[in-house]
């Protein structure tokens, strides 16, 4: 039974990912996430690090959770503003937080902080960080940015020596300070959102995860809202974005929890795209006693999209594997006193059991254009069905099958009153039929097995029970064959039935009979009458190598020996009448070398067909070679010159 529940997780998470509805959102931030992502941002309370502290204030804040020790964390931001070494990226930080909290004792050093961030926007030098964390920290104090027209032109010479996406995002949150005048900026979010990676059509990401693509769309929407413009970004877009921040809720840093938080708020409060989750809030598994499918539409942050019902349609329900549709267009209802549960009855139709696909939409009252992924959510649903034993005989007959059966009849749950006996020239035979309930069919399942437990040892052996094609369930156990597995134990057994499927809501184990089965005295060393050969010593193994070829007689061998030698005679003859102009050989020590190491070479050649192996023959044929080499090369070039001389 395990494995069958196994087989049915594995499967309905892997149907649950894969959809026709691809730009479909079918999770949300739970409140466990919110706990977890709490927990995460909790370990910045050690204030130690200032930025570690902003996004866990903040954090904190999209939560709506109360700022632990806030009296300490105000005085550690009030010490870092203060302090003299303090660089641009401290003083945003410190802002940020101070803002994010509110209601701090004590005042932050304004004039200070003022000089420090006007600096960085009057410089020309500036990067486009360093540029959003002074615009940002005057931001968040209610100061003047200074000269809008100086900060733009800035920004833009920034942007030309560098626009990475980071720089892109960042630019697209200054733009969002500046009013109006940021309209410059709103032309570079399409340049932006094109070199989004898609992943499985289902998430779209930019390069560099969670952080880089959260600041890069809270930008765009932000600038978006600035100048009353809708984002370059579509719908299908906006869902894949949410799709991917989804996806990361088990981040583990102080910035990430914070960067999803912050963006999940920006998805779903922005006046252009509400990206809506369709989620299952039941269990994915129904039956004729638990007919009813739930499902929960809400925004990325678990809320109801609206406080009225809205009119959510189970568009299809369609079988795995044959794409039977068994239910279309049935509206859901809703749940008393919580407006984003809705409720349908699945069994309806009375479909058979098995995993189908539930396509389900969703839409209020009064039309939004805002909304997203509210059509054609695919989410994964198991119908269950019971199943009844029946026609259940148990019984022995001869192996040799000489004889008719015995078999008595069962019927569950009661145990077969009498016992079974069976010995080593029998079979064990079980048979039963399998019907499902609601259909009155006869079905076959995933794992119906026969297990046999010895009483006083406990040992147990499991057979498998097959279906013919009348569906009819037989296991025949030939006892004498299968005594070794039995281990040669006799006495009595439980013989129980195991039933499970991955779609039944009833899998069960039955006590069906007790066995008593008999076999004879196992011994575990055969006599020496019985098997002398057995463990007697063996032949000793010797390896045969194959003899030499016989070699040919010594008057054949002298004869190709001699008419090695006629090519030699030949030489000496054709010199003999020809003749040999000994006085044209330099007499140099390059000409006798040359010659010398020729000579050699040869002579070498005819020992190591004697005597010498491959490895001492290359040794001496080395040293031999070089000298005839040089010899040779010097030989060669006194030859020329003196043609060259004539």
């Amino acid at each position: 039974m395990i494995t069958s529940g196994v087989i049915c997780v594995i499967f309905l998470g892997i149907l649950a990912t894969v959809s026709d509805g691809a730009t479909t959102t079918v999770s949300f931030l739970s409140p466990a996430d919110k706990i977890r992502l709490k927990q995460v941002l909790s370990s910045a309370w050690d204030l130690k690090d200032v930025s570690s502290v902003n996004y866990a204030v903040s954090g904190y804040k999209l939560l709506g959770e109360s700022i632990p020790k806030q009296q300490e964390v105000c005085k550690y931001l009030l010490e870092r503003a203060s302090d003299k070494n303090a660089n641009l990226e401290d003083l945003f930080f410190v802002t940020s937080a101070w803002k994010a909290i509110g209601s701090c004792s004590g005042a932050l050093p304004i004039a200070n902080i003022v000089k420090i961030l006007r600096d960085v926007t009057e410089r020309d030098t500036s990067t486009v960080s360093e540029l959003y964390y002074a615009v940002q920290g005057l931001t968040n104090i209610a100061q003047k940015k200074g000269d809008a027209t100086k900060l733009i032109k800035t920004l833009q010479a920034a942007l030309k020596k560098d626009d990475s996406l980071v720089n892109l995002g960042y630019s697209f949150l200054i733009a969002a300070q500046l009013g109006t005048d940021g309209t410059f900026a709103f032309d570079r979010i399409e340049d932006a959102i094109v070199q989004a990676d898609e992943v499985d059509s289902r998430f779209l990401q930019f390069e560099g995860g969670l952080s880089i693509t959260a600041l890069l769309v809270n930008g765009a929407y932000q600038l978006a809202a600035t100048v009353n413009k809708s984002p370059p970004i579509t719908g299908d877009q906006a869902v894949k974005f949410a799709n991917y921040f989804l996806s990361r809720r088990s981040v583990q840093t102080t910035k990430g929890a914070y960067s999803l938080l912050e963006v999940l708020g920006t998805l779903t409060k922005n006046k252009f795209h509400l990206p809506v989750s369709i989620t299952l809030a039941s269990q994915a598994a129904v039956s004729l006693e638990q007919p009813q499918v739930t499902v929960k539409v809400s925004d990325l942050l678990g809320q109801p999209l609206s406080a009225v019902p809205l009119t959510v349609t189970a568009e299809s329900a369609t079988r795995v594997g044959d794409d039977v549709v068994v239910l279309s267009k049935k509206k859901f209802e809703p749940v008393a006193g919580d407006t984003s549960l809705y409720t349908v009855n699945l069994m309806v139709t009375k479909p058979e059991r098995g995993f189908y696909k539930l396509t389900v939409s969703a839409a209020v009252p009064k039309p939004d254009p805002r909304l997203v992924g509210n059509i054609g959510a695919s989410l994964a649903v198991k119908v269950l069905s019971s199943v009844a034993v029946e026609n259940v005989e148990v019984g022995t007959a001869d192996a040799d099958q000489t004889t008719q059966a015995k078999l008595a009849k069962v019927s569950y749950p009661s145990k077969l009153t009498s016992v079974v006996e069976a010995d080593t020239l029998q079979k064990l035979i079980t048979k039963f039929n399998l019907k499902d309930k609601g259909t009155g069919k006869l079905m076959t399942v995933h794992q119906a097995f026969v297990k046999l437990t010895h009483r006083e040892t406990k040992a147990e052996i499991i057979f498998v029970a097959d279906a013919d094609s009348t569906k009819t369930y037989k296991l025949d156990v030939d006892i004498g064959a299968k005594a070794s597995e039995f281990g040669y134990l006799s006495g009595q057994y439980s013989m129980e039935l195991l039933v499970g499927d991955s779609v039944l809501s009833n899998s069960f184990s039955w006590h069906v009979a007790d066995v008593v089965l008999k076999f004879p005295e196992y011994t575990s060393t055969p006599t020496p009458s019985k098997d002398p050969y057995l463990y007697a010593p063996k032949p000793e193994i010797q390896h045969m190598f194959r003899e030499p070829d016989s070699r040919p007689p010594v008057a054949v061998s002298n004869l190709f020996t001699g008419l090695l030698g006629v090519p030699l005679l030949l030489l000496f003859i054709l010199w003999a009448k020809l003749g040999v102009n000994v006085s044209n050989f330099p007499l140099s020590l390059s000409a006798v070398g040359f010659h010398l190491g020729l000579g050699g070479i040869f002579g070498l050649f005819g020992v190591f067909w004697l005597q010498l192996n491959m490895f001492q023959t290359m040794k001496y044929l080395l040293a031999l070679g070089v000298v005839t080499f040089l010899c040779g090369n010097k030989l060669l070039a006194g030859i020329a010159q003196k043609r060259k001389q004539h």
